[in-house]
């Protein structure tokens, strides 16, 4: 009788825990001031960030509870990437929680780098084994449909982690908090390479793409 209470607690968060992991985006600066939004599946519902909070203040009363369709059911009205977060959500039912992040070396990267289905190179083997190949999309703007139905495609594959928005930031996915930010992280970090080696690093080989994606994700 408990089994399918224990798995839903594995697989969505309480709001008090969605709000400790936005907190934590703030602290490791893959957001600032009211930027950076997060959704994550409950059930028939979903949850996003609100629209004008930082993520370093989000209560769990805050949260904007929506249905399938963004209509907002309680909390404040939601970020206006509401419609992002909904689309991969709805193409994607094997994830559960999406993250758009604004870390200042992952738009710096941006900015050295062309849209295109393989952007950032293989620099790091984290990156590599979480979320390589990246694509990027050309900017748009934020908010906007064009966006939204973007990132949807983009993430539409299974398999598909990540995209890279050109001069905007991030977004992850998974099938929970602790894969989505993983993911994040090593982003991140081969995007501080990109940007401290001036974009002139060597990649890492084919061979060892190969060699380290063998492994499987657990």
């Amino acid at each position: 009788m408990d089994e399918p209470r224990m798995e839903t607690r594995k697989i969505y968060p309480s709001k008090r825990e969605f709000c400790q992991f936005c907190r934590l985006l703030y602290e490791r600066r893959l957001a600032v001031g009211t930027g950076g939004n997060v959704a994550a599946r409950s059930g028939h519902r979903i949850w996003l960030t609100p629209t004008g909070i930082s993520l370093r203040d989000i209560q769990p009363a805050d949260i904007a509870v929506v249905d399938a369709n963004g209509i907002l059911l309680d909390g404040r009205p939601s970020t206006k990437e509401a419609g992002l977060h909904l689309g991969v959500l709805r193409t994607r039912p094997d994830i559960h929680v999406v993250l758009h992040v604004h870390g200042d070396y992952i738009i710096a990267a941006s900015l050295l780098l062309k849209p295109g289905p393989c952007a950032l190179p293989a620099l790091t083997p984290g990156f590599v084994y979480h979320a390589y190949p990246l694509a990027m999309l050309p900017f748009m703007a934020p908010g906007s449909p064009d966006l939204a139905a973007g990132v949807a495609q983009a993430l539409s594959e299974p398999g598909a982690r990540a995209v890279l928005l050109q001069n905007h930031g991030l977004v992850t996915v998974g099938k929970d908090f602790h894969d989505a930010l993983n993911v994040a992280e090593e982003i991140d970090e081969a995007a501080r390479v990109h940007v401290l080696v001036g974009g002139k690093g060597p990649a890492i080989s084919d061979r060892h793409i190969a060699w380290i994606q063998s492994f499987p994700r657990g």
